[in-house]
């Protein structure tokens, strides 16, 4: 095999690698917004409306897209981390680790198509976050 054969197999190689490695990437991703998902079904939708649409089967309980829309990342990020609380006492106070938090952020953000990055940030005196 001549060096140009060989050289040529090695990026041929290299691009078939990195279009794997793009494929990973992306399925890792989409993996964090099911994940998300899953918790918010598994915790929240009883109540509260979780996809793109529609009202949430509890009349007075937000869907989650309002409620990731309408207050400040940071606010949410307490909240998701402390346990949300609520005026009526059926609502449970579910603290979610970091890494769900994030999940549930992505996911929020890609329902809605405004992700937890692109949000505005804002000061909230006192209040600690999560995440950069």
């Amino acid at each position: 095999m001549t060096r140009r054969i060989r050289i040529q197999c090695a990026l041929a190689s290299l691009a078939i690698l990195a279009v794997q490695l793009g494929s990973a990437l992306a399925t890792v991703n989409a993996g964090t917004a099911i994940d998300g998902k899953s918790l918010l079904d598994k915790h929240c939708a009883r109540c509260h409306s979780i996809e793109a649409t529609g009202d949430s089967p509890l009349k007075k309980a937000p869907s989650f897209r309002e409620v990731y829309l309408k207050y400040p990342i940071e606010q949410l990020e307490g909240g998701l981390a402390e346990g949300m609380g609520s005026r009526h006492r059926e609502m449970p106070q579910i603290q979610f680790s970091p890494e769900q938090v994030s999940a549930i952020l992505d996911y929020l953000g890609s329902i809605t198509g405004v992700p937890p990055s692109q949000r505005p940030r804002v000061d909230i005196p006192g209040a600690e976050t999560i995440g950069p």
